[in-house]
C-alpha cells in the first residue's frame, strides 16, 4: 500500500518554491505597471516643446521640468532598482531550486557512498565510515549537505525493506510513495527556536499588521473616493444648498474655505510669520476680496489667505516667490480636484430636488459659477 509522507522543508527547496510564486504574483504586474516604453514617457515632453513662448510659460515649463527630474526621476529609478533585484532575485532562486531538483531526481546511495551495486553491508559500513570521519559537520572538513546525503544513502542500503524498494522501484520509501512537503523550514517548529518564532509572530499578525491597518483606516475614513477631505464636501453641501442662487464671487469664497487649505486638516500646509503682513497688503489691489464677511468658516484666516491667492492669480498679480507665490502654487494644484467636488455636490443636489428631499433647486447659473 502507498505510503503517505508529511515533512517539513530541510533543504529549502519547497519553501524557495513558495517564495518564487509569491515573487511572481508581484514582479510580473508590477513590470508592465512601472516599466513603461520609452515612446510613453516621452510623449508629454514632445508635447510641451512646442507650447507658448511667454515668460510665464516658459516659467511654468522649467517649473514643471524641475519637479520631473527631482520627484519622478527618482521615482522611476527606485521603481526600476527595486523591480531589477526582484528579477535577480528570483532567477537565483530559480537556479537554487533547480539544483535541488537535480539532486534529488539523481540520488543513487551507491554512487554517493562509493560502492557496487552488489556491495554487502560490511563494506557498506565501511564506505559509510570512511566519508562520515571527512563530512561529519564536527569535523573541520565537514559538510552538513554532504553528511546528510551520506546517512540518507547509508540508511537506504543497510535497511533491508529500504534497499530492496530502491534496487526494484528505485525509491527506497517503496512504490507509489506520496511525500506532501510543508513550504517551511524545519528550524521554524524546532523546540529551540520556538520563543523567537512566537515574538516574531506576535511582532508582525499581532501588533504590525492591526497597526498599519489602524493607520491607515484612520486616514482614509477623512477622504471621499476622490480623496477630498469629507469636511470639506460637507461644506460644499451646506453653502449650495443654504444659497441654490450662486454667483462667481460667492463660489471662490466657498472653494477658498476648503479645509485642504486649513493646517489642522492638512500638514502640507505652510503657514508663515510674514502671512500677517504680505496677505493685508493685497486687500487694496483686491477690491471684491470680501475680507469682512463674518461667516464661518469663510472669515477664518486661512480661508481669507486662499481667497488672496485666487484672486492675485485671477489678476495676474505678482506675488512674493519665496513665501506666497509656492503657497499659490499648491493652491492650484488643489483645485481641479475641489472644482470636481464642487459639481458632484451640485448635481447630487439637483437629484435630491427632482426626488423632493430638498426644497432649494440650485439654478443654473449656480452651476456656470462653479
Amino acid at each position: 500500500m502507498a505510503g503517505q509522507k508529511f515533512e517539513y522543508d530541510e533543504s529549502g527547496s519547497t519553501f524557495f518554491y513558495f517564495i518564487i510564486s509569491i515573487l511572481g504574483l508581484i514582479l510580473v504586474p508590477c513590470t508592465f505597471i512601472f516599466l513603461p516604453s520609452d515612446p510613453d514617457e516621452d510623449g508629454p515632453k514632445g508635447k510641451r516643446k512646442g507650447g507658448c513662448k511667454c515668460p510665464e510659460c516658459q516659467k511654468k515649463e522649467e517649473r514643471l521640468k524641475n519637479q520631473e527630474s527631482n520627484w519622478q526621476g527618482t521615482k522611476k529609478t527606485i521603481q526600476r532598482v527595486l523591480i531589477f533585484a526582484g528579477w535577480v532575485m528570483m532567477a537565483a532562486l530559480v537556479y537554487k531550486v533547480q539544483q535541488f531538483d537535480y539532486e534529488y531526481a539523481n540520488f543513487d546511495p551507491y554512487d554517493i557512498l562509493g560502492v557496487g551495486m552488489h556491495a554487502s553491508n560490511a563494506e557498506i559500513k565501511k564506505a559509510y565510515h570512511k566519508q562520515s570521519l571527512i563530512y561529519h559537520p564536527d569535523k573541520s572538513t565537514g559538510d552538513e549537505r554532504k553528511f546528510m546525503k551520506l546517512s540518507k544513502a547509508y540508511q537506504a542500503l543497510t535497511d533491508p525493506i529500504a534497499r530492496r524498494n530502491y534496487e526494484q522501484y528505485g525509491n527506497p520509501d517503496g512504490p507509489g510513495a506520496m511525500h506532501f512537503g510543508i513550504a517551511l523550514p524545519s528550524w521554524i517548529v524546532e523546540k529551540e527556536n520556538s520563543l523567537w518564532v512566537l515574538g516574531l509572530y506576535t511582532l508582525v499578525f499581532m501588533i504590525g499588521l492591526p497597526t498599519v491597518v489602524a493607520i491607515w483606516w484612520y486616514r482614509s475614513s477623512k477622504f471621499s473616493a476622490d480623496q477630498v477631505l469629507l469636511d470639506t464636501t460637507q461644506l460644499y453641501y451646506y453653502f449650495y444648498h443654504r444659497t441654490p442662487n450662486m454667483i462667481y464671487k460667492r463660489a471662490l469664497m466657498v472653494l477658498s474655505s476648503s479645509f485642504e487649505f486649513e493646517r489642522g486638516h492638512n500638514s502640507a500646509i505652510v503657514e508663515r510669520p510674514s502671512d500677517n503682513y504680505e496677505v493685508p497688503s493685497l486687500f487694496k489691489q483686491l477690491p471684491n476680496l470680501g475680507e469682512k464677511n463674518k461667516e464661518r468658516p469663510l472669515c477664518f484666516p486661512y480661508s481669507i489667505k486662499a481667497r488672496v491667492l485666487l484672486h492675485a492669480h485671477l489678476s495676474r498679480i505678482p506675488l512674493n516667490p519665496d513665501s506666497l507665490d509656492l503657497d499659490r502654487l499648491y493652491l492650484l494644484h488643489c483645485c481641479p480636484t475641489l472644482i470636481q467636488e464642487m459639481v458632484t455636490c451640485v448635481a447630487q443636489l439637483i437629484m435630491l430636488a427632482h426626488a423632493g428631499r430638498i426644497s432649494r433647486l440650485p439654478t443654473l447659473d449656480t452651476i456656470e459659477a462653479t
